[in-house]
């Protein structure tokens, strides 16, 4: 216990230091403290605040959370981005309570020690504490997430051996409703911190289907099947209930405002923006000047214009999606580019920052041998039987997301960014597979 509290201590330390001296340590951030996205993410914070109205500066691309999140610090301290970096660091201290919450539970107090600390220390974990970036808040919202779903089939999975045992339990399960909105929350939080989870929330409900139904059967003995369906249908529709309405008040302003439904954001123009001939994997500044498209030359700017930014969006999705169409081997080759970004230890999106890419590019080898082990890892935990109940949805779900990060990064744009939800879990399986091949190795 002593263990625990003092390295919580020194993971506290570490994180709220790190916030506040992120300008001085960070390279980007000391050329421009407000690097990247940041300007615009300031921007549209402080003009909520000073002027009561929310702007859009990049269209209909940025879910307004993080940004509220922004705007109700600046209205408690002023235009402080500083203070919007310690409260990132709290941010991340609470993700990593998630996690370790977790880890402990699920696996032993020897692995979510060591899964806090690397988790702690990650680059790509700690360095974001330092930009004004929506992932901030999109990673404690990710993974308590996932930590109250698996810990809900968890503990319906102990119901059903204390059932069986002669100890006057029924193992019935008399809080999993609230668990069940709650979690339709958080993920509706998510999908209005960053919009492409929206559709991440069906998966995430199929998965509370599946394995809700396969533990509460195991906990109702006889009537085991219906129990199941009804179990896993409640608590699957609890979810998506709270998570809809969760997002639907945003949804409803949008539509006052501009007149058309848009489920929280629109991705047509970083669609174009991604995936077009002179696209590198990332996001290259500024869209190409022309296009060939059906064997003639279009400009991009007179082809995509319109007054209303829906309809601009729109254009811009179907100008990129006819080219992929018509270059087939272009998009292959764009694929591989996205996906060589996403694995460097430094993938920046930006091709203007690169250099400092570059300049790293040995640390890649550490980095796919940390992916490396982290893939044995996980692969080590579908083959021990005996925590199958407790292991396999956790697994099971890893899997939707790490399906669902990829596709991300394929449709759009690679980096180290899109990896950014992926990284606590790569952290556990990379330390189940050190431990795993510790034991082989005595």
């Amino acid at each position: 216990m002593k263990t625990a509290l003092w390295l919580w201590v020194l993971v506290v330390v570490l994180r709220l230091s790190y916030a506040l001296m992120a300008v001085q340590m960070d390279p980007f951030l000391r050329r421009d403290p407000l690097h990247g996205d940041a300007v615009v993410h300031d921007r549209i914070a402080w003009t909520l605040v000073s002027e009561g109205r929310y702007v859009y500066e990049k269209g209909l691309q940025v879910a307004p959370a993080y940004l509220w999140l922004m705007a109700g610090v600046y209205a408690l301290v002023g235009h402080q981005p500083q203070v919007v970096r310690v409260v990132n660091a709290l941010l991340g201290l609470t993700a990593l309570a998630g996690l370790w919450m977790m880890t402990r539970r699920l696996f032993s107090d020897r692995v979510a020690f060591w899964t806090l600390l690397i988790a702690a220390l990650h680059p790509h974990l700690l360095m974001i504490t330092g930009w004004l970036y929506t992932e901030n808040l999109m990673l404690p919202l990710l993974v308590w997430s996932i930590t109250l779903c698996v810990l809900a089939v968890a503990g319906m999975s102990d119901r059903s051996d204390r059932s069986n045992r002669s100890d006057g339990s029924d193992g019935r399960d008399r809080w999993g409703g609230w668990r069940w909105a709650l979690i339709g929350v958080l993920l509706g939080l998510l999908a209005l911190t960053r919009a492409s989870f929206l559709p991440f929330i069906a998966l995430v409900a199929l998965w509370v289907w599946r394995f809700v139904g396969s533990s509460s059967s195991l906990v109702h003995g006889r009537d085991a099947r219906a129990a199941g369906v009804k179990a896993s249908v409640r608590a699957a529709s609890l979810l998506l209930m709270t998570a809809c309405l969760t997002v639907a008040p945003y949804v409803g302003y949008l539509y006052a405002r501009f007149g058309h439904f848009i489920p929280i954001g629109l991705g047509g123009y970083v669609f174009l923006w991604a995936n077009n001939p002179q696209a590198d994997g990332g996001f290259a500044p500024g869209l190409p000047e022309t296009i060939m498209i059906g064997g003639r030359v279009v400009e991009v700017k007179q082809a995509i214009a319109s007054s209303d930014p829906v309809e601009r969006d729109r254009k811009a999705f179907r100008l990129a999606w006819r080219w992929i169409r018509e270059n087939p081997s272009a998009f292959a080759r764009l694929l591989w580019l996205k996906t060589r970004l996403s694995l460097s230890a430094f993938g920046l999106q930006d091709p203007r920052n690169r250099r400092l890419a570059m300049a790293l590019r040995g640390v890649d080898i550490l980095y796919w041998l940390y992916l490396l082990v982290a893939m044995y890892g996980f692969l080590c935990m579908a083959r021990v039987r005996y925590q199958s109940l407790s292991w396999r949805p956790l697994l099971w779900l890893i899997l939707l997301l790490t399906g669902w990060v990829w596709l991300v990064i394929w449709l759009y744009a690679g980096g180290s960014r899109p990896m950014l939800p992926l990284q606590p879990y790569l952290v556990l399986g990379f330390v189940w597979g050190c431990m795993a091949l510790a034991r082989r190795a005595d």
